[in-house]
């Protein structure tokens, strides 16, 4: 019997792309056997299994930049670039966001975290609510702008740094045919310059492993790429990736966040039919 799985790709808000494929899938009724997010791609998850409307876009389009989880505006509260308390806290009262019907959802899902001091991927899931949610900050905690996350004693920062697309845990996990979203475009890919090494090797200079992981993660994202690309090729897999420029990591013009929202519903759209049929 076949599985179908659901796998997600970060990118910071990039991940809006992501966020509109999720709520065409959530109103075409489109339902997989597994599902597993990764940084942003871990909040997109949370939005999919719960089938929560809207929720993704409410939380990262912001009209107002002092109610935005990231960016100088609402460091006047938060004292910092980046706060995922907001996400994973504030939001969810904020927009009601309804975690029964997240754990209510029998589907299987997880989250790739990564171990700051093995440098690597890990993944959870969860029953608990206040456990779901620490595995979802850790999993888009960003490196150099937020602290790590401990979970169950051991310290966690971005899944993407140690399994940017993660299509093989997917398959570890028996699934044979994937929907894989992607927010970069093809052949779009991104290099950790020597700058930020020099500064993760500042930060990070106690966790060797980790330091590793970072600097090979071009190299890891280029090779997922091309895993993804394969088995589409093959027909085990549907890519599903913006043919427009995509959006800053750390994007804030609301308009160009709409637009890459729109995208992403408009191209999941494009292959709902043949979803519907790997995943009935």
């Amino acid at each position: 019997m076949s599985k179908t799985g659901l796998v997600l790709e970060g990118g910071g808000l990039r991940g809006v792309f992501t966020a509109g494929a999720i709520q065409c899938f959530i109103e075409k009724d489109i339902n997989f056997d597994y599902v597993i997010g990764v940084s942003a791609g871990a909040c997109n998850t949370f939005a999919f299994v719960g089938k929560q409307k809207d929720y993704m876009k409410r939380c990262m389009v912001q009209k107002n930049p002092f109610n935005s989880f990231y960016g100088l505006p609402q460091m006047v509260e938060s004292h910092r670039y980046v706060d995922l308390d907001k996400v994973f806290y504030d939001y969810t009262e904020q927009y009601g966001y309804d975690f029964s019907k997240f754990m209510a959802n029998p589907i299987e899902w997880e989250m790739a975290v990564s171990n700051i001091e093995t440098g690597q991927a890990e993944y959870m899931t969860s029953k608990d609510v206040d456990k779901a949610r620490l595995i979802g900050k850790a999993s888009c905690s960003i490196p150099g702008l937020t602290d790590p996350v401990e979970i169950d004693g051991h310290l966690y920062l971005d899944g993407g740094i140690c399994d940017s697309i993660p299509i093989e845990r997917a398959m570890e996990k028996g699934c044979d045919r994937l929907v894989i979203i992607l927010t970069r475009k093809k052949g779009n890919y991104s290099k950790v310059n020597d700058a930020a090494m020099a500064l993760f090797r500042r930060v990070y200079g106690d966790h060797p492993e980790f330091v590793k992981a970072l600097a090979h993660r071009t190299q890891l994202y280029h090779d997922q790429a091309d895993l993804a690309e394969q088995l589409e090729a093959e027909g085990k897999a549907i890519i599903i990736r913006p043919t427009m420029q995509e959006v800053g990591r750390l994007e804030s013009d609301e308009k160009e966040l709409t637009l890459s929202y729109y995208h992403g519903y408009t191209k999941a759209k494009e292959y709902i039919d043949m979803i519907r049929k790997w995943s009935d």
